[in-house]
């Protein structure tokens, strides 16, 4: 019987598909990892907002700036760490007082973990304002 060389050898064309495939795969799966890990640390932002603007909302009679910072700070401790690129400001207007508003406002530096991805460093912000009732 003979055997037509019109077939291909198709031995070693997986290899070739996986090489030239794998790493577009690899920086799309790096760029996912990155997204998540940049939702993931505004989401803590967003949490320590919170918990700090509801301390300072709370405790009206003995919150001040500086512990409602530090209120911040032990929210997103388990999230972002010690929070290093974290900037606070804390705005009460007009003064400290029911019916006045306070505005708790952070941003955070976020960098990539991978730079062969095009994202860049974004500054992540956060920020809520309430009124103070009592």
């Amino acid at each position: 019987m003979i055997r037509l060389r019109m077939q291909a050898d198709r031995r070693g064309s997986f290899a070739l598909e996986f090489a030239l495939i794998a790493p577009f795969v690899l920086i799309m799966l790096i760029g996912l990892i990155d997204i998540l890990g940049m939702l993931g640390d505004q989401h803590a932002l967003d949490e320590g907002v919170a918990v700090a603007i509801r301390y300072a909302v709370v405790n009206s009679a003995s919150a001040s700036a500086a512990s409602i910072r530090n209120q911040f700070m032990t929210a997103v401790q388990p999230m972002l760490g010690s929070c290093g690129g974290c900037t606070v400001s804390v705005t009460f207007t007009p003064s400290y007082q029911p019916g006045a508003t306070v505005t708790v406002t952070a941003t955070y530096a976020w960098t990539p973990l991978a730079p062969i991805t095009l994202m860049g460093a974004q500054s992540l912000a956060s920020a809520t304002t309430l009124t103070v009732q009592n």
